[in-house]
């Protein structure tokens, strides 16, 4: 099914499917909070994810903040059965599911043609979801993006090139699934609290410095991009200067500034 320049692959369960279960298992890390899950055989139907279980399994909280800017959290419906038989039966019988390999990260994103909204408030955020659990950051992936329709986003392209395996977006998901089960082999998604705008004590990104975030972000961007890294600068920006040397810097004007902000820069420029 192809969106513009995306597209979106599946194969057939009979051919291609890595997990040595059918049954949806999670893996969670952080706080209820600012919790990120790995799903593994995460189906998706009727504009609906779905976990399959059987009776008596133990899961984890599984709810995750999937948007930065919607607070209320994405759950996964649950379908229980009795035994694993009738689980693996109802599979392969009955919904046949189209699955969609390898790893898939899921976020939504709103003002994507905004560029620093779609860096930072989406793809920064929910690659700090997938560096959770390692190595996958570190190999190509799929990006399933909750994204307004947009035919001049370039963003888009950005999303799609830095995970490597193209980007899916969501409302093209829902269409296909009317009547049609997906199966996800793994889904990371739970990344709302990781935004650029989720300040924290240290003044960085969230997971900036704890998790090398920011540093793993941008090797990444460059890589994916053909660019050859910077060199990497062992020394303080401040070595060799005096206070007498002017510092050349850009501010960008923002309509959030207060007048106590436009007064603090005036006077750090003057």
């Amino acid at each position: 099914q192809n969106d513009y320049k995306h597209t979106l692959t599946v194969t057939d369960l009979r051919f291609i499917h890595h997990n040595k279960t059918l049954e949806t298992t999670i893996e969670c890390v952080g706080s209820l909070y600012n919790q990120s899950c790995l799903y593994h055989n995460l189906y998706y139907v009727d504009s609906r994810f779905m976990i399959l279980t059987v009776k008596g399994k133990q899961l984890p909280s599984y709810s995750v903040r999937a948007n930065a800017f919607v607070t209320s959290p994405t759950t996964p419906n649950k379908r229980v059965f009795d035994t694993y038989f009738d689980l693996e039966k109802f599979v392969r019988t009955t919904i046949d599911p189209r699955i969609i390999p390898s790893v898939t990260l899921y976020f939504g994103q709103p003002w994507h043609d905004n560029i620093g909204h779609a860096l930072f408030d989406g793809l920064y955020s929910a690659y700090v979801a997938l560096i959770r659990f390692p190595p996958r950051h570190l190999h190509p992936f799929r990006i399933l993006a909750g994204v307004s329709d947009c035919k001049v986003c370039w963003s888009e392209d950005v999303y799609s090139r830095f995970g490597g395996l193209g980007l899916i977006k969501i409302n093209v998901l829902t269409n296909m699934s009317k009547g049609n089960w997906f199966m996800f082999e793994e889904l990371v998604m739970g990344s709302g609290t990781f935004c650029q705008r989720c300040t924290q004590p240290n003044l960085q990104l969230p997971g900036g410095v704890e998790l090398d975030a920011s540093r793993l972000f941008r090797g990444r961007m460059y890589q994916q991009h053909g660019l050859v890294h910077p060199i990497v600068r062992r020394k303080s920006s401040s070595e060799g200067r005096t206070s007498r040397d002017v510092l050349q810097a850009y501010i960008i004007d923002n309509k959030r500034f207060t007048s106590n902000d436009r007064k603090e820069i005036n006077d750090a420029i003057n």
